[in-house]
């Protein structure tokens, strides 16, 4: 199917209603609604009110719940938790497992493969082992068992004597801009291992064949042990040296702001905090030595601290840790949630929640799984493929 411009006629001047020039009878919207791809729907869902009621009561991908994601590197398998509700059970269920390639060289690393993100249903994969440098990126749909290679990462060939680096994953963010409804790869400026040394960010939208440098990112190199977010169309990364600093990146015009954001007060270790989103808004989660895990959330240009945990083997998941109206901890094998609710929700030992998964194939539950959000989505990988 080819490219489908919307083109809506604003009317706000004369205060009619932007729908009043359609003249389209809710049945035969819906019909042309559901033929097209899940991407286009996701984005007519922002003309108004009637179309974001129609894709929501008509599509499957929107009356499909977002579940929580469970990524265990050890064994490159992703979970999801089967219920987050009063009756749950602990269950959950092996969504897919990346399988190793037969004959594939392998350096027999931990963690190897890494989920870099999840959107709208699409796992981004970076295998850190493989034979090509800067790592090898691919898509997974696993509703449909679908897999898509990212084109590599330019100028990663200089460093091909080290392509067994494990930490390229981390230098990655996958991420969707809700308006413009393309998803994008980002690869951050960033140094580690002494063998990877790239001064500015690049971007790949799925369905081009290049990569594209962004201006503006040189000497704002990441801080990889922080972690990298998406929220609503801008990806976050804090300055790696001297005085930390949040970056933003809008991937809708490709610009890098001016200026940047001031952090939390954070302890003195690099790798004790790290970036997340909450509720699509930016957050940071900040662990002291006290044992003290605490949660804030930009609001208004400010900085609120919404959850605390006050045990030191009770840990706040990266690198997202509220899904819907929970936010969740882990303890041991143990995952539990707890009710999302105005003001600080503060958690102590004593306060169990409620039990959302019980893994049985790992001995350090929290240090070894990471969370993301997943929903099931039909939307096939082939109309980004660019080799078609």
């Amino acid at each position: 199917m080819g490219n489908i411009n919307w083109k809506i006629e604003n009317k706000s001047e004369t205060g009619s209603n932007p729908m009043e020039a359609c003249f389209l009878p809710t049945d035969l919207l819906v019909e042309i609604l559901l033929r097209l791809p899940p991407s286009a729907r996701r984005r007519a869902r922002l003309v108004c009110k009637l179309w974001r009621d129609v894709v929501a009561e008509h599509t499957t991908e929107m009356q499909s719940r977002a579940k929580v994601l469970l990524w265990h590197a050890s064994s490159a398998a992703a979970y999801v938790v089967d219920d987050l509700s009063s009756s749950s059970t602990g269950s959950y269920t092996e969504l897919c497992r990346i399988a190793r390639v037969p004959g594939e060289r392998t350096y027999n690393y931990p963690d190897e493969v890494q989920l870099v993100g999840t959107c709208n249903g699409l796992l981004c994969i970076c295998d850190n082992r493989g034979e090509r440098t800067g790592g090898t990126v691919t898509l997974v749909n696993p509703a449909t068992g679908e897999k898509l290679l990212v084109p590599p990462l330019p100028g990663a060939a200089q460093f091909a004597l080290n392509y067994h680096c494990q930490k390229w994953d981390r230098a990655y963010c996958f991420a969707y801009h809700p308006t413009s409804g393309q998803h994008k790869v980002v690869h951050l400026p960033c140094s580690f291992d002494r063998v990877c040394d790239y001064d500015a960010a690049h971007v790949l939208t799925l369905g081009e064949t290049a990569w594209h440098e962004v201006r503006g990112t040189n000497g704002k190199r990441c801080n990889l042990h922080a972690g990298v977010v998406s929220v609503d169309g801008v990806t976050y990364w804090v300055t790696d040296g001297g005085t930390a600093r949040i970056v933003s990146f809008d991937l809708d015009n490709g610009q890098v702001a001016s200026s940047t954001i001031e952090l939390p007060s954070l302890p003195d270790k690099p790798d004790d905090y790290n970036l997340t989103e909450v509720q699509g808004r930016l957050g940071v989660v900040i662990r002291s030595p006290s044992g003290t895990r605490e949660a804030w959330v930009r609001d208004k240009g400010k900085w609120i601290c919404r959850y605390v945990l006050r045990c030191k083997w009770q840990q706040i998941p990266r690198p997202y840790f509220a899904h819907g109206e929970y936010f969740l901890k882990f303890e041991g094998k143990l995952l539990y949630g707890y009710s999302r609710k105005s003001g600080v929700v503060k958690v102590s030992r004593k306060d169990e929640g409620r039990l959302v998964a019980k893994m049985k194939d790992d001995n350090n539950f929290g240090s070894n799984y990471q969370t993301f959000v997943y929903v099931k989505t039909s939307e096939p990988l082939g109309v980004y493929d660019t080799t078609k």
